[in-house]
């Protein structure tokens, strides 16, 4: 028998493995480390990850590896068609999937918590470097050891008097916290965008509303304040909708239910109601108004700025791209109709999913990431509909369509059905068997 001492000592280090790997799944979803690094190296972080979840033989895997094989399939037929496609966003994709499926699969009944924690402490550190920042400004470039030149935007015409230039900063930090160099009062975590940090910070809200697992029941109010706190300081107008979005429905939810919101949640729409009040009273000369208020009306009344603007493009161009190439029209093709250079339209993702590699793999996708959160009966309708505003949310004003930091509650959820399922089979055989809850 071991002793407890070993014992001990085993659980530390599948604890330390679990952290490691569930920080490398974070970081997939667009951090400057995958930027500088893991993006190089995602050839072969795809190839392990499979091995691993192919080596595992595990049932539960099947679902999550289906849309891979669809989109090799896809991929190879686009290609047959149009001679456009190469195999590096493939890659990518097999290692943001198969690296969140390892993370769950290697001790999915810590998963939640483990994440939570994990995300709270890089959370935490975000606000407090933050926070010192502005006070005494350039301190954290003092403190860490790692920098590295930045380059931000391309040079291409907005419109026929606006030329935007490509500009050069230096940033600092990779692991715990980066500052850009630029945008000094947003804090962007160790992401290159604040608008990518809060894809994680609002899924971790949305776990602690529908999923929270039953060790951190007792930290949940703490918890989701220090995430509304870390949110706050993004300054992302596309987190801070979105945020009230969950906590609306969230609040809605209880009401239908019956059942009696907690404060954190009240404080949350309170604050949002707040923040409303003072962007309509000094919508003229407020910070709040030149954040939020001005991404989303003009004088002329409701009007997007050239970011949002620039996502309206690019799914315009997407949508006819659509109606002409029903099966895909390759990235020569889309490249050349969206033409960044002169338009300077981006992100839209999902529609561009939809134009590259054609509507029935588009379809596919959609499914693959929405079934198992329909699909289960443990998750309220609001918690449902949160979700799907989440993932069409960061699909429309960013760049990728499989984030870590938010497919993995669909595939956590996956898990589960494959676990409850197994469990009942062991019961009907007659051994002893439980369900992984949240």
């Amino acid at each position: 028998m071991q002793s407890a001492t070993s014992i001990a000592r085993e659980k530390r280090r599948e604890a330390a493995c679990h952290y490691a790997l569930i920080y490398l799944m974070i970081a997939m979803g667009d951090s400057f480390l995958y930027d500088r690094i893991l993006f190089r190296l995602s050839p072969i972080l795809a190839i392990v990850a499979l091995f691993l979840v192919v080596a595992s033989r595990k049932t539960q895997y099947i679902f999550p590896l289906s849309i891979l094989a669809l989109g090799t399939l896809t991929m190879l037929f686009v290609r047959s068609t149009t001679n456009a496609m190469g195999p590096s966003e493939l890659f990518s994709w097999v290692a943001m999937i198969c690296l969140a499926v390892v993370a769950i699969g290697f001790n999915a009944s810590k998963f939640l918590e483990r994440l939570i924690l994990l995300t709270s402490a890089l959370a935490s550190f975000s606000v407090v470097i933050y926070l010192t920042s502005q006070v005494i400004p350039g301190i954290w470039n003092r403190i860490t050891p790692f920098s590295f030149p930045l380059l931000f935007g391309e040079g291409y015409w907005a419109d026929s008097t606006t030329h935007i230039t490509t500009r050069y900063y230096q940033a600092h930090g990779l692991f715990l916290y980066v500052d850009r160099g630029f945008d000094l009062e947003r804090n962007v975590g160790i992401f290159r965008e604040p608008a990518v940090y809060q894809i994680l910070l609002n899924s971790m809200v949305f776990v602690l509303l529908y999923m929270c697992p039953e060790a951190l029941r007792g930290k949940r109010k703490v918890l989701l304040a220090l995430f509304v706190i870390a949110l706050i300081t993004t300054q992302s107008a596309t987190g801070y909708l979105l945020g009230l979005i969950l906590f609306f429905l969230y609040f809605v939810g209880t009401i239908g239910n019956k059942r009696k919101a907690p404060r954190i949640v009240i404080a949350a729409l309170a604050f949002g109601l707040c923040v409303l009040m003072i962007l309509l009273i000094c919508a003229d000369n407020s910070w709040l108004a030149d954040t939020i208020l001005v991404r989303f009306f003009s004088k002329d009344g409701f009007a997007m700025d050239a970011s949002g603007n620039a996502r309206v493009g690019a799914a315009a161009i997407s949508l006819h791209l659509m109606a002409d190439y029903p099966l895909g029209c390759g990235y020569d093709v889309y490249s050349a109709a969206l033409n960044t250079e002169s338009t300077g339209f981006l992100a839209a993702c999902l529609f561009r999913l939809f134009a590259v590699y054609g509507i029935p793999f588009g379809i596919a996708v959609v499914a693959w990431v929405f079934y198992p959160v329909f699909a289960n009966s443990n998750l309220p309708l609001s918690a449902k509909i949160s979700f799907a505003i989440m993932y069409l949310l960061a699909t429309f004003f960013e760049d990728e369509i499989f984030y870590t930091t938010l497919i993995f509650i669909p595939l956590f959820m996956y898990f589960s059905f494959a676990r409850t399922a197994a469990c009942a089979s062991d019961v009907d055989e007659g051994s002893m068997g439980g369900t992984l809850g949240y």
